[in-house]
């Protein structure tokens, strides 16, 4: 969701006022303007309330929505790159050519890295093999003809190819590169740590290291629910590849957000005000320090990306008047400037009143409708568990139940991403209704829920 306004409700008064270069208003709803194309400003954040008014007795729930924009910045020169590619070697990937476009796809990256850039090549069947150990490409054909080499064989040993991934990157010197391990699996982990959360975790701790992991899931054969988890909680980004042949393609995709890079690391923390509480963070990954701050990692934004988080907070209701309700801060690095920590930090309040009146006349209704669509976006998640576990008429309860409310939406306030959620929505509905609808099980409903699940995770972002 887009809020290109200027005139912003600010704090619990009305302030209305024209952004320019360089002011900052702070109050309930904190906005940083627009930076210019210097090396301080390559993110710019402002944060919503859905209520910034709750009455007084009610259960004190509270939506914040915060869009995060990568400002486009003029790269002269991009950020360099510490990037492993971990790609699956295992007997399965010899079906339908696989092998041959993940080899295609690997070289057409290798072809766009320059001599600033390191790489590392890593495969992993049963065993797990280093084929280029990382450093700078100063022989590109020398990595390609690495990567030809490359033969299906035996089980699949993504842990130990995800760990040895990884590996690569913390012996090095890692400020001011963009550090990425790119995984590619076709199938399911069988060999080694199979096991869902001593993955993540693995995934996670290598994030908080700043070393990112992008998986890409190929076929319908591999578990979207591990892929996906690794992504997020590795600070990635997931993809289904539901065609060897879209493989070039997708690698290219990732290649130009690295390319692009303008903030590394970015985190986006939550200290509550006594009293507060977090439900949920929709469609991100987060955790809650020992002193209660909540932190949410966003993975590296590269310019012109445009994200939206939003929170579900629970607020004290039996005290009158204006309270604080969090302070919001967001920390990253400058990878185009001297890659130092840039940290912005709001002040966010919220007033308790006995006025139902104040309570309607002052709701921000676009964060009202954002959680409209991301409430249908998990609902249609749900329908694609449903629909894997055979439980087709929940399934499509659940769908159904998930486009009525984006339909109605749109009718009130419509915007390109619930018009898109709503299409989706759409022909979701139309091919579970059919009677020949495939079964979870065959290659087409794996594809289907596969599907479901990528389009509910970005709908939710």
């Amino acid at each position: 969701m887009k809020y290109g306004v200027n005139t912003i409700i600010v704090g619990l008064f009305l302030v209305i006022g024209v952004t320019l270069a360089g002011v900052k208003y702070l109050g309930a709803f904190p906005t940083i303007p627009k930076p210019s194309t210097n090396s301080t400003e390559r993110l710019s954040w402002f944060l919503q309330l859905d209520h910034p008014y709750i009455h007084k007795g009610s259960n004190g729930e509270i939506l914040m929505n915060i869009n995060i924009k990568g400002n486009e910045a003029p790269l002269v020169d991009r950020a360099p790159l510490n990037l492993v590619l971990v790609i699956d070697r295992s007997g399965s990937m010899s079906e339908k050519g696989k092998i041959e476009y993940a080899k295609e796809a690997a070289k057409q990256i290798i072809s766009g890295l320059s001599p600033k850039d390191r790489l590392s090549v890593v495969a992993y069947s049963t065993d797990v093999e280093l084929l280029y150990p990382i450093q700078f490409l100063n022989n590109k054909e020398g990595a390609a003809s690495v990567v030809n080499s490359l033969y299906p064989t035996d089980s699949t040993n993504l842990s130990g190819g995800l760990i040895a991934g990884i590996g690569q990157l913390e012996k090095l010197e890692r400020k001011g590169y963009i550090n990425r391990v790119i995984l590619l699996s076709d199938g399911l982990a069988n060999y080694g740590i199979t096991d869902m959360g001593q993955l993540i975790k693995i995934a996670s701790q290598a994030a908080e290291r700043g070393i990112h992991v992008t998986t890409m899931g190929l076929g319908v054969n591999y578990d979207e629910n591990l892929m996906m988890n690794l992504a997020e909680y590795g600070a990635g980004n997931y993809y289904f590849v539901e065609s060897p042949s879209q493989l070039a393609g997708i690698f290219d995709r990732e290649f130009g957000q690295l390319a692009s890079t303008v903030a590394k690391d970015p985190v986006f923390t939550i200290t509550l005000a006594p009293g507060v509480g977090v439900s949920d963070v929709y469609g991100y990954a987060y955790e809650t320090t020992k002193d209660g701050k909540v932190r949410i990692k966003l993975g590296d934004f590269y310019g012109g990306q445009e994200r939206n988080i939003l929170v579900k907070l629970n607020a004290p209701t039996g005290k009158m008047g204006e309270s604080p309700l969090a302070t919001a801060g967001l920390e990253y690095g400058d990878v185009l400037g001297d890659d130092g920590a840039i940290y912005h930090e709001e002040k966010i309040r919220y007033a308790v009143t006995e006025d139902m009146d104040i309570v309607a006349e002052k709701e921000n209704k676009d964060v009202t409708a954002r959680g409209v669509s991301v409430d249908a976006a998990a609902q249609y998640y749900q329908a694609a568990s449903a629909y894997e576990t055979g439980e087709h008429d929940e399934a499509l309860m659940h769908i159904q139940s998930a486009y009525d409310s984006v339909v109605e939406l749109n009718k009130k306030l419509p915007s390109p991403a619930t018009l898109k959620q709503e299409s989706e929505m759409r022909d979701a509905l139309s091919t579970m209704m059919l009677e020949s609808a495939p079964a979870p099980a065959s290659p087409e409903g794996k594809g289907l829920i596969k599907g479901f699940k990528q389009d509910a995770r970005q709908q939710q972002k």
